[in-house]
């Protein structure tokens, strides 16, 4: 009995790899820049990216390529309202970076930024479900992974972030996503 367990496990790891959106080819010529936006009606952002300038804030657009980024979601710097576009960074088949920006924001690289246009939102949320659940991935990549998914208008999104919390309940007054729950 314990040998049958063991070889279900196996298999279903080995088809989670196999078949999980983080890992699949999402991202034909995967290495670099990829950007796209979902179907979802109702999601909207304002976050761009802004610059000090002698003591005070200013709009900017975002260069995907810079060390460090400031965004801002309101006041002054923020774009104009629009679509969330998803922005990330892939290096080896994993991503690197991920940011999430309006539509309305300006955003420039060095490097070509492949367009996958529209994504259904129930692929764009299994991919940062993937992303937020692989323990092999920094930290900070799960972290942009949560922030993206934030951003999301849409019920599949709310109820996974709602068992993540349920799951995780605040201890020290903080959230955890080391130990989410399956799908």
């Amino acid at each position: 009995m314990n040998a049958q367990k063991l070889v279900a496990t196996a298999l279903l790891v080995i088809l989670a790899g196999i078949c999980s959106p983080a890992n699949a080819d999402m991202f034909p010529g995967s290495d670099g820049w990829h950007r796209w936006q979902t179907d979802e009606v109702g999601a909207v952002t304002d976050t761009c990216c802004f610059a000090w300038r002698r003591g005070t804030p200013a709009k900017t657009g975002c260069n995907l390529d810079g060390q460090t980024m400031s965004y801002s979601s309101g006041g002054d710097c923020a774009a104009g309202p629009g679509r969330p576009q998803y922005y990330v960074l892939m290096e080896g088949g994993k991503p690197r970076a991920i940011r999430v920006l309006s539509a309305a924001c300006p955003v420039e690289s060095a490097t070509e930024i492949k367009d996958h246009g529209t994504l259904p939102a129930a692929e764009n949320i299994a991919w940062f479900r993937d992303v937020i659940e692989d323990g092999t991935l920094a930290d900070d990549i799960r972290e942009e992974a949560l922030f993206a998914l934030v951003q999301s208008d849409s019920n599949l999104a709310f109820d996974y972030l709602d068992r993540i919390l349920s799951a995780n309940p605040p201890a020290g007054g903080g959230y955890s996503v080391s130990a989410t729950p399956g799908p």
